[in-house]
């Protein structure tokens, strides 16, 4: 592909419809090193205005967003085709902000002076925000995944440059005109439209960056950011294991694994992938999902009606279905579901199957759709061998007749998030910090504290009170 075929304008696929209904301009790297520039120019009077004006700031930012809040969901409904989901990404911004607002106000206090271990010596610690943060967002939750980083780097005092994906890109719009309503966010936010040559542009022009997607794009933009010696905070895919032991509840846990399934059609890296459960619940459990997921409806009819809506990537259909028929090629059976529907855009019904192995794709590759792949086993140091045994180590669930069986299975599994008796509870719990295993994820936690912390670099400033210089004759070596 040529450089200029690289930056020609992008047509945006609508999920529903399939038209593609959008157009974006991608921007050149000499237009992203421009905007770098400017933000980078405007970054100093961010931090001068100090942590509670920039607080102030971002609650005016979160009440602009409310107040546009129908051109936001109509931008973002029309690039993932569903409504619940929408509305609970713009809801989230407010506690958000609120969250790392007060984590922020913690995380100053490491500036006060203090004694060290030399009586003479004091010690201040100051917190020296990155100038320019490069955000690359995808479109599985274009504004949720955005802003979770966007909100802690903005509150530290940074600026930042933001590249949403290509295939959910409209938001945009409607979201930098809530920047401009806040006097002088704009001038420390801005977007950088475009495909990947437009973000290794932003990750050229940066001091950091934050990425969320795929191991194989992480890849590159790790070694992209090693080059350029900068940080990268990287959330990647995964292939979340649930274990069902013998004393589970085998209807709540049906329940439960359905959602971690199929909610948001899948495509969340948090999604339950393979479910590993004792040979004698087995049959049971997989007649029970099958039931449940044959009456998980699709909202082909309108965005709010159905339990699941689009697959917003149309190439993520040939990952899905390959998935599924390398599995049945191998000998394994599905229950229900297994094939797409099409109405325009491409609809994947919740799909249950049984007889699978490690030899197949859909237990070990990461597939981000609706599928449920039941696999039994007969020992709990098995189920954790299964469950241990991938690349990737996102997070993980457990299934248990009681809490402490399931936190004791728990801390043998490498995921940076363990759920019990529930799946995907780092969706609702975000004051704590979790970090991923494996090809999951590197650099610090986007949760808890560290999620404003690593965008600071620790300066310590060390003062010696002593009335008394220590020469160059403390180091002489002494007469013999």
């Amino acid at each position: 592909m040529s450089a200029s075929a690289s930056f020609a304008p992008i047509h945006v696929r609508n999920p529903r419809t399939g038209e593609r209904d959008y157009v974006l301009k991608p921007a050149t790297p000499d237009e992203v090193a421009s905007t770098a520039d400017r933000l980078r120019m405007n970054q100093p009077a961010w931090l001068d205005l100090g942590l509670e004006k920039r607080i102030e700031a971002m609650n005016a930012f979160a009440d602009a967003v409310q107040d546009n809040r129908q051109a936001i969901f109509d931008a973002l409904c029309a690039d993932t085709g569903r409504v619940l989901i929408t509305h609970i990404e713009i809801d989230n911004l407010r506690h958000m902000t609120d969250r790392m607002a007060g984590f922020a106000r913690d995380l100053i206090k490491k500036e006060a002076a203090r004694n060290s271990a030399v009586p003479t010596i004091m010690a201040r610690t100051q917190l020296v925000p990155y100038p320019l943060v490069g955000i690359i967002s995808p479109w599985n939750f274009p504004f949720l995944l955005g802003m979770i980083d966007s909100v802690p780097a903005l509150l530290a005092g940074s600026a930042i440059l933001y590249k949403p994906s290509e295939i959910t890109p409209r938001h945009a719009d409607p979201v930098r005109e809530c920047f401009a309503q806040v006097p002088g966010l704009a001038d420390v936010v801005d977007y950088a439209m475009g495909a990947g040559a437009t973000g290794e542009a932003v990750i050229d022009n940066t001091d950091a960056v934050c990425f969320t997607g795929s191991v194989r794009t992480g890849r590159i933009v790790a070694e992209r950011a090693a080059g350029n010696f900068i940080p990268a905070f990287l959330e990647m895919g995964g292939k979340d294991p649930a274990i069902v032991l013998e004393s589970a509840d085998l209807e709540r846990t049906a329940q439960v694994l359905l959602r971690g399934s199929v909610a948001a059609t899948g495509q969340a890296c948090q999604s339950v992938e393979r479910i590993y459960v004792a040979r004698p619940l087995h049959d049971a459990l997989v007649e029970r999902l099958a039931e449940l997921a044959s009456n998980v409806t699709l909202n082909t009819e309108a965005p709010d009606k159905g339990h699941i809506g689009p697959l917003i990537f149309e190439k993520q259909l040939a990952t899905i279905q390959s998935h599924i028929d390398d599995a049945v090629e191998k000998g394994a059976t599905v229950h229900c579901g297994g094939k797409h529907v099409d109405n325009g855009g491409t609809w994947y019904p919740a799909t249950v199957v049984s007889g699978v192995n490690h030899t197949m794709r859909i237990m070990t590759d990461e597939t981000f759709g609706p599928v449920l792949p039941v696999m039994p086993f007969d020992s709990i140091e098995e189920a954790v061998e299964l469950a241990n045994d991938s690349r990737y180590g996102l997070s993980a669930n457990v299934f248990a007749g009681s809490e402490e069986e399931g936190v004791e299975v728990g801390r043998r599994l490498n995921g940076g998030v363990i759920s019990v008796n529930e799946a995907s509870l780092s969706g609702s719990v975000h004051e704590f910090e979790q970090e991923p295993f494996n090809l999951s994820g590197l650099g610090r936690s986007r949760m808890g504290p560290a999620g404003v912390e690593r965008f600071y670099r620790h300066k310590l400033i060390l003062s010696d009170s002593s009335p008394e210089a220590r020469n160059i004759d403390a180091y002489a070596e002494p007469a013999t």
